[in-house]
């Protein structure tokens, strides 16, 4: 079986193509006889282009989104070795636009001139199913990619999957990182009980998975999500979007030249008893740190921002590995996964790692193109449902704040 994913939740336009296998009688699974290969994957960040604006601007990465879906779906079918079933009639692509036009080129006015001067389309490419994220992300993004999946499943006579952008960070999670492109893999073990600490630019979550498809949220953030507090601290020293790089690089030239931060920052709800996050105050803190050592001229010493950019990055990974720690311990989880954009951070990952071993559990940690937001993880999460999907499911929607689950009585 071959899944097209596809993946617009935030400002990332992202494609692929996943083919799977399993036996007979397994229906929702992550063990037995499942395997995966990844025929493409890519992904068009438009960071640059937000930049300036200090963070996701939506309007502009939903008309981003409208642009390039298309040509990178040219893309990633000239660069796959997938055959094609059929060819079209052009006035087919036409027929399909005028279907949904009323719906799409009223909302995505750029997806819908692209789509119907796509004459690649009509090469039908040997796809079974289209799996798409439904949400947590930006509606209007999220409705971009949505409106394509309706597009091609209606052009292509094939059934669309809605996804769960969250699952979609468990699941990547379980790929091989050092499975090339082109191999088969079976997914890593997922001994259970487990735990997901899930870190991203919008979400802070601690997830209790007591089987794939079946999850619990034990903990999440109060205010910011981590993601978002290392954003809004890199805008306060004057750093680029997104600002989780240009802190780790800061914080690794403050350890190299052995620079020490002149603030202590706070770690907040490090000793609640609770599994929940807050990351508002920090940011907060960071603000008074730099109003207290600024110049008349509000400028910074590059030294100070070493010290200060490495003190944050201490205090978020202090933050996350103590509540790492305790939802090990409430669950007596085998197996941790971590999974986001943030989990790209080598501190953290060091810190997450090294609490594992103390723990003895076993640890997933995603590589770099599954870390960020990609449609490969998208397409995993629908692979591994096998069940035959019915014709007129129901309604794909943007859900902008879609839960991953239900969230968990205390333990």
């Amino acid at each position: 079986m071959i899944t097209l994913g596809i993946e617009t939740s935030c400002d990332e336009t992202a494609l692929a193509l996943l083919e799977s296998r399993m036996g007979p009688k397994q229906r929702r699974a992550y063990v037995g006889d499942f395997e995966c290969r990844i025929v493409n994957s890519l992904v068009h960040s438009q960071a640059a282009l937000h930049s300036a604006y200090g963070g996701v601007f939506p309007t502009l990465a939903k008309r981003e989104h409208g642009k390039n879906l298309v040509p990178l779906l040219n893309k990633l079918l000239s660069g796959s070795p997938v055959p094609y079933r059929a060819t079209l009639e052009p006035r087919d692509i036409a027929a399909t636009a005028l279907a949904l036009e009323d719906e799409i080129a009223r909302q995505n006015p750029d997806l819908f001139e692209t789509f119907i001067h796509a004459e690649f389309l009509k090469q039908v490419p040997a796809i079974d199913r289209i799996a798409v994220t439904e949400g947590p992300g930006l509606e209007p993004t999220l409705w971009v990619g949505i409106n394509f999946a309706r597009l091609l499943g209606l052009l292509w006579h094939l059934p669309v999957v809605p996804v769960n952008h969250m699952e979609g960070h468990i699941v990547g999670s379980l790929l091989d990182p050092d499975a090339s492109f082109g191999s088969w893999q079976r997914l890593q073990t997922l001994r259970l009980p487990a735990i997901a600490l899930l870190i991203s630019g919008g979400h802070t979550e601690l997830v209790r998975i007591d089987g794939i498809g079946r999850y619990h949220i034990i903990g999440q953030t109060k205010d910011d999500a981590v993601g978002e507090a290392f954003d809004k601290v890199a805008r306060l020293l004057g750093l680029p979007y997104p600002g989780g790089p240009h802190i780790a690089r800061l914080s690794h030239e403050a350890a190299m030249e052995q620079i020490s931060s002149e603030v202590r920052l706070p770690r907040p709800m490090i000793k609640s008893s609770d599994l929940d996050f807050s990351f508002s105050g920090l940011k907060t803190a960071v603000l008074y740190a730099i109003r207290a050592h600024a110049t008349p001229d509000g400028s910074l010493s590059e030294t100070f921002k070493k010290g200060l950019a490495r003190e944050f990055e201490r205090a978020v990974a202090d933050t996350l590995d103590s509540k790492l720690r305790a939802g090990i311990e409430k669950t007596r989880a085998r197996t941790v996964i971590v999974g986001g954009g943030v989990s790209a951070n080598e501190t953290l990952r060091a810190r997450f790692e090294k609490t594992a071993k103390e723990y003895r559990t076993h640890i997933y940690l995603p590589s770099r193109h599954i870390s960020g937001d990609n449609a490969l993880m998208i397409a995993l999460v629908a692979a591994l449902d096998a069940s035959p999907i019915k014709p007129g499911g129901r309604e794909l929607k943007a859900e902008g704040t879609k839960r991953l689950g239900i969230p968990a009585p205390p333990i």
